[in-house]
């Protein structure tokens, strides 16, 4: 009876899997990266396997998609390998630490105006987007996703158009003492609404968070992301885009106490101005960073220039960079405050080779200069890098 079970559940998996259309997608990044440091005249070189663009500050990255898409369902997820850590203690060994970024189900009814999701979450309509910024509140801040249920509505009198809610899973601790109710589900919801057009597109989330995770101590709290984009610049200025993306959270911290780890406000924006009209590219992006209860400020400006040879073959340019930042003491008890300055600057030329569609190789070199300054203290460092990537991607 059980070898009949189980060929029928094997001959009903087998149809529903020849009744979806299956993409995979893959990456990987590695390659050679060698510092030099200078910090108040003590100097220091290393060097490892390692792919600094957006690595996660490891030796390099694998990524792999799995995608089942149905008629009007579907099920996507994506597997991440960022690190690889030596055990230590009982095992001496290297492990590899595999992380799941997004796992779910979704489904399409109400001829694709009202959207179900559900499981770990990813791919948010509401997210920020990039290029340097890429946050989802279904997500813990720069952590794992969470268990969560979505709902979209997409209506189709307003095509592009997108509303709904997530009910997340907690993320954060609560007291043990914390009397938790019904109520709270409710609490740690996101509130979404986005609308792609020809002339504009702006995406705004928001996350509420419950009065019980505070108590101990604001990790996470409420927080918000937006995207917005002026589409109807490249309608009157060819080849212009312009847009700005951000987020921000531990907003609300009235009454509420800081405790280890604790993030207790802080917003960060960024402003882009891209001009490509296919030969080369050029372009500004504009960041500023704010954590309200520290009173630090910090504005970065990063303007680019790259010009593409042999038909998108070759492509050699030049970035600059630049940030001031500052801290007026307000973290501190008065008696002890003081002022902070900082400022850094940069150069970074690049050169990036298109082998196809799915290799490409980059040589990377940046020179930085760093400026620490307070009432007692003042220090100056250098750092150089050189990186060598690799990035394999299907």
């Amino acid at each position: 009876m059980k070898k009949i079970i189980t060929i029928l559940v094997c001959f009903l998996l087998s149809g529903f899997l020849f009744a979806l259309d299956i993409d995979i997608t893959s990456e990987l990044k590695t390659g050679f990266y060698m510092e030099w440091k200078d910090f108040e005249n003590e100097k220091s070189t290393h060097s490892r396997l390692f792919n600094n663009d957006d690595a996660d500050g490891a030796e390099g990255r694998i990524r792999l998609g799995i995608n089942l898409t149905g008629e009007s369902f579907g099920i996507r997820t994506r597997f991440s390998q960022n690190e690889f850590v030596r055990g230590t203690g009982f095992f001496d060994e290297n492990l590899i630490r595999i992380s799941v970024n997004f796992a779910y189900a979704y489904l399409n009814t109400f001829d694709n105006q009202l959207k179900f999701s559900a499981g770990l979450l990813g791919e948010s309509p509401w997210g920020t987007g990039g290029p340097y910024l890429d946050h989802r509140l279904e997500e813990v801040p720069f952590g794992p996703p969470v268990m969560g249920l979505r709902t979209e509505w997409n209506p189709n009198f307003i095509p592009g158009f997108s509303l709904g809610f997530v009910l997340n899973k907690a993320d954060d601790s609560v007291p043990p003492d914390a009397k938790i109710v019904f109520g709270d589900l409710f609490l740690e919801s996101v509130a979404g609404i986005a609308w792609e057009h020809e002339y504009f597109a702006f995406r705004f989330a928001y996350r509420f968070d419950r009065a019980v995770d505070s108590k101990a101590a604001i990790r996470n709290g409420d927080r918000y992301t937006f995207r917005v984009e002026a589409r109807f610049l490249t309608l009157l200025l060819p080849y212009f885009s312009v847009w700005a993306n951000g987020f921000g959270f531990g907003l609300n911290t009235e009454g509420k106490s800081v405790g280890i780890g604790a993030v207790p406000g802080y917003t960060q924006s960024w402003l882009y101005i891209l001009y490509e009209p296919g030969q080369f590219s050029a372009g500004i992006n504009t960041g500023y960073r704010d954590g309200f209860i520290q009173d630090e400020q910090l504005l970065e400006v990063n303007p680019f220039f790259y010009w593409n040879f042999f038909n998108n073959l070759i492509s050699v340019g030049l970035m600059a960079g630049m940030e001031f930042g500052f801290n007026n003491g307000r973290a501190f008890k008065e008696e002890d405050g003081y002022d902070i300055l900082y400022n850094s600057w940069f150069l970074e030329p690049k050169i990036k080779l298109n082998i196809n569609s799915g290799f490409y190789v980059e040589i990377v070199y940046r020179y930085i200069s760093n400026a620490f300054e307070s009432l007692e203290i003042k220090k100056d460092n250098t750092t150089q890098w050189f990186n060598l990537r690799l990035v394999f991607s299907l």
